[in-house]
């Protein structure tokens, strides 16, 4: 589900969300906003997946915020390339089965030519 992070569109699962509610809250005091902690450090695609991760260069930010973000970019581009893979092995195992059937065919013209 697209949720908004850093003023920008980021897809994450409900328990990813809860990890970063979580996360925001660990760090908020009265002076200081958690979810700034997530600011400028990536950039997303239009399908919300992260495409880039910015390195902290003036701002604060915790190791924790940033291995969340690294987490959820591995997750986010290992689920496309599983889905892109099983949808290759869907229509291979279409072109199989027709290979097979062309083979069947073949051989019952062959054994009726004998």
């Amino acid at each position: 589900m697209i949720r908004i992070i850093d003023n920008k569109r980021i897809d994450l699962t409900d328990s990813e969300f809860k990890m970063y509610q979580s996360i925001c809250k660990s760090y908020d005091k009265a002076n200081f906003n958690g979810a700034d902690l997530f600011k400028g450090l990536f950039e997303t695609d239009k399908k919300g997946r992260i495409i880039y991760l910015i390195p902290p260069k003036t701002k604060y930010t915790s190791m924790e915020v940033y291995m969340f973000l690294v987490n959820i970019m591995v997750h986010q581009h290992l689920g496309d390339a599983c889905n892109n893979v099983e949808e290759f092995l869907v229509e291979a195992r279409k072109v199989i089965d027709e290979g097979r059937q062309i083979i069947k065919e073949l051989k019952s013209v062959e054994k009726k030519q004998k």
